[in-house]
């Protein structure tokens, strides 16, 4: 019995823990991709001052053949392209990674929605039971908050990712020479199509899907 106990014991923090590590990695993992898009955005915005800063320290270190400033321009601009086709590839892994797991999640959730709503109708004096309901109401809680975690930062990527236009069009762009223009002109093109996560291809992690799933939720629980 004692090594049952200190089973007991062990395990079951061991299991919440375990659980909310990987209940929160895909949003950890959205959130950092967010990040790398505001570090594009920024770079997008200034992009003459980082080339002026890079052309300074070729000057201070006397390395290699000194070019002038449009190089330099084209250069930084070259470099955030190759940065926006890298968060696009991350976005993808992500999606890749995470995909089933997410959609058998949103359905999970719907159920479990539906069959906790059965529970709490099926109790016949609910005054009688108010642990019973208080655990329970905490624990539907904790399911619209886990599933909420994931709308919202695959929201935020959306809107993000949506922003990198608006950044690029707020950039010195339009005193440059024709190729730097052409550089900016189509980068505006291709970040028309936002970044998105989906779950199974099926839902877009976003705040109208988490409001999809609760109508979901609500008429399955009608139905039943």
């Amino acid at each position: 019995y004692g090594i049952i106990f200190l089973h007991h014991i062990y395990y079951k923090p061991a299991t919440c823990i375990i659980d909310g590590v990987m209940d929160t990695i895909l949003a950890a993992f959205i959130a950092s991709a967010i990040g790398q898009i505001d570090i594009l955005a920024y770079n997008l915005r200034n992009f003459d001052v980082l080339a002026e800063r890079k052309r300074k320290r070729d000057l201070q270190k006397r390395t290699g053949i000194l070019r002038n400033k449009k190089h330099y321009i084209h250069y930084t601009l070259k470099k955030s392209i190759v940065h926006y086709n890298s968060i696009i590839r991350y976005v993808l892994m992500i999606e890749s990674a995470f995909s089933l797991a997410s959609v058998l999640q949103f359905m999970l959730s719907v159920m479990v929605l539906c069959l906790v709503g059965i529970q709490f109708l099926s109790i016949e004096n609910p005054r009688s039971h108010p642990m019973q309901i208080a655990w329970m109401a905490i624990y539907l809680t904790c399911m619209l908050i886990e599933v909420f975690i994931l709308c919202w930062f695959g929201n935020e990527l959306i809107l993000k990712s949506l922003e990198l236009r608006q950044a690029a069009f707020d950039g010195p762009w339009l005193k440059m020479d024709p190729k730097t223009t052409m550089f900016i002109v189509i980068f505006l093109e291709r970040s028309k199509r936002p970044l998105r996560v989906t779950a199974g291809k099926i839902f877009t992690l976003s705040l109208n899907t988490y409001t999809y799933l609760i109508n979901w939720s609500y008429k399955a629980f009608a139905v039943m």
